[in-house]
């Protein structure tokens, strides 16, 4: 019970941490708050502490000087392909940004990733493709379809034989998996999505890599166009170029 009480203060620590970061609360090239401090806000023990802060590391979010503490970095040395840090980046006010960033990632990944499906996908990739599509059209419209419509798009990027898609695949995972739940509140069903799906596994089985790369360059922008429309439906519109503040008041970025 210790060990697993120990892990979630853990975790609770480097999710308060890497949020206040992102969100500039503690600014780059600003030293942390000293341990005893940092302690008692977070109500944790050093230990606790120091792991967190060694995985913020990994990240690319602090570095730790000796004698002279622990420092935000500056913002080009994050870690943006980390999940931690993409969803960290989504709860701030460049969300927007961020969605838009994430669908160019998928345009230049999927698409190519189909394409070699096309040509390397083996009987089990297409059996597992298969499976995940039979999931989806039995979830219906809700959170539900979700994780079969992950399995897909995993199993698409698996069969592609590239391994450095695969690791690609854990940041574009993390981008499918934000805009399927946005996703799933599509007053339209998912009825069209699912026809851009079969068509993708079907230019697939068929060994047409140029079909299931635009199938799926498709389904794509049809997937950036409806989070589009929800989050403007749901008052999340995309704001107007703010205007520039005050020179005393402005935050070094």
């Amino acid at each position: 019970m210790k060990k697993s009480r120990s892990r979630g203060l853990h975790g609770r620590v480097i999710q308060d941490l890497g949020r206040r970061i992102i969100s500039g609360d503690f600014p780059a090239g600003a030293p942390l708050p000293g341990q005893e401090e940092c302690c008692a806000l977070l109500g944790v023990s050093r230990s606790v502490l120091r792991e967190a802060l060694r995985v913020l590391a990994a990240k690319g979010l602090v570095d730790a000087r000796p004698k002279a503490g622990t420092f935000v970095r500056p913002r080009e040395a994050w870690n943006f392909l980390d999940p931690d840090v993409l969803e960290w980046r989504l709860s701030t006010t460049e969300s927007d940004q961020v969605m838009d960033q994430l669908y160019e990632l998928r345009q230049m990944v999927e698409p190519v990733a189909a394409s070699l499906a096309a040509s390397k996908a083996k009987l089990a990739d297409f059996q597992k493709m298969d499976q995940a599509y039979e999931e989806m059209v039995a979830a219906g419209n809700d959170e539900h379809i979700v994780e079969p419509d992950l399995k897909f798009h995993r199993a698409i990027i698996a069969a592609s034989g590239n391994d450095l898609f695969a690791s690609l695949g854990r940041v574009v995972e993390a981008a499918l998996s934000v805009s399927f739940r946005i996703g799933v509140g599509n007053p339209q069903g998912q009825k069209h999505s699912l026809e851009l799906h079969k068509a993708i596994l079907d230019a697939i089985v068929d060994r047409d890599g140029a079909a299931a790369r635009l199938a799926m360059q498709k389904l794509i922008e049809y997937s950036r166009q409806t989070v589009l429309d929800i989050r403007a439906s749901r008052g999340k519109k995309r704001p107007a170029k703010p205007r520039a503040p005050k020179a005393k008041h402005r935050r070094s970025a």
